[in-house]
């Protein structure tokens, strides 16, 4: 498989040999302190382990006292909210950081947002079970982006988070946006973590830049969405039922900043859920995407596809609102791969089948607009 060209000087760092920066730290003890090998003052959170600092992460965070988290493994029904500026991370106990079927550490809640119901006062925030933005304002999902400039009081948040399972367990006869993870106006990464739910499970918005490396996205209908820049690295995609796309993705040329705005997917995987919905025969059902608005964007390269994968590719939003302009709406795939890829099937009215030198201009240094991005981990791989 051909590399691209503008990724061989990040790629390496990106290699398939899983390491983590915190391994020492994360690495489940029984004798002496739990925070061997942690950087200086790090938090422990446990609902079990005496040495434990705190029952919870919400009641470490409140503190507000260090910049590095380390929580135990176990099962924690929280809602939480980063709002602080500066940098945090959130490191999960695990024996095996490079692949995430080893996390031990879950994070959930099941609120939902009751679309038949809902009142303009709800918004899919409110239903977040993980949520990095300075505030409420901050990480509303509203209408989407309007053409306002970025608003610098809302201050910088630099947030990572390694080997954590985020899930919403709203049940699928709970229809409505049900998310658990949302990013708005911060630089958030995440190595080898999971998010799941049905509806509108992973939220990229208003100046959010997110990165992920490893781990999985799980969801049913738009379960990848927003309009901030997302790239996801090596990361498993996991449909459990039918409906939407993907990923909906919205775009605005009047936006502050470069116009990167899309979700882009590099050695991405995309298969059928270990938990699909029964009875559901997913074959050649799911759509790589469809707009939010027209100037939606996003891209696939080096993907492997499943058979769950729709032959056509990309879908328009809707037959009576399609929300596809020519020259304005990008979806493109590059190198795809697997049974889930039939290039003569593909709706090239929708999508663009990329050449190498087109795909060599989408890379994490041109995306995010730096080399080697500060707030991204790049020596950890998973």
């Amino acid at each position: 498989m051909l590399l691209l060209i503008a990724l061989a000087s990040v790629l390496p760092l990106l290699s398939s040999a899983a390491s983590s920066s915190f391994s020492a730290c994360q690495n489940p003890k029984t004798q002496g302190s739990r925070l061997e090998g942690c950087p200086p003052n790090t938090l422990f959170v446990s609902q079990t382990d005496p040495q434990s600092q705190y029952g919870s992460t919400n009641a470490a965070l409140a503190t507000f006292s260090s910049q590095f988290i380390l929580i135990d493994a176990g099962s924690y029904h929280e809602v939480i909210k980063i709002t602080r500026k500066g940098p945090l991370t959130l490191l999960g106990v695990t024996q095996g950081p490079g692949n995430f079927k080893n996390n031990l550490v879950q994070i959930w809640n099941s609120s939902f947002v009751n679309q038949t119901t809902q009142t303009t006062a709800q918004d899919n925030a409110d239903a977040s079970v993980l949520t990095i933005s300075p505030n409420r304002n901050a990480s509303l999902v509203g209408s989407g982006p309007t053409g306002a400039p970025f608003q610098p009081e809302f201050g910088s948040i630099d947030f990572k988070a390694y080997n954590i399972d985020v899930a919403n367990r709203a049940a699928l006869a709970q229809t409505g946006p049900a998310a658990a993870l949302m990013v708005s106006y911060a630089n958030a990464s995440f190595y080898g973590c999971t998010s799941s739910s049905y509806q509108d499970t992973l939220y990229v918005g208003r100046n959010g830049s997110a990165y992920f490396n490893g781990g999985q996205v799980k969801g049913s209908t738009d379960f990848i969405y927003g309009f901030g820049t997302a790239w996801f690295e090596e990361v498993s995609l996991a449909s459990r039922g039918t409906g939407g796309g993907l990923v909906a993705w919205k775009g605005s040329t009047q936006w502050y900043g470069p116009n990167t705005f899309g979700a882009y997917f590099h050695k991405a995987k995309i298969i059928e859920a270990d938990d699909v919905v029964p009875g559901v025969d997913l074959t050649h059902t799911r759509a790589l995407g469809r707009p939010w608005n027209n100037q939606s964007r996003v891209i696939y390269l080096d993907s492997q596809m499943s058979d769950i994968v729709l032959p056509a590719g990309f879908l328009e939003w809707s037959a009576s609102d399609p929300r596809v302009f020519p020259n304005i709406t990008f979806f493109a795939e590059y190198s795809s791969s697997g049974p889930g890829w039939n290039a003569s099937a593909r709706n090239t009215s929708a999508e663009t089948i990329l050449t190498e030198a087109q795909a060599s201009k989408y890379s994490i240094e041109t995306v995010f607009g730096e080399a080697k991005p500060k707030w991204i981990d790049f020596d950890t791989t998973v």
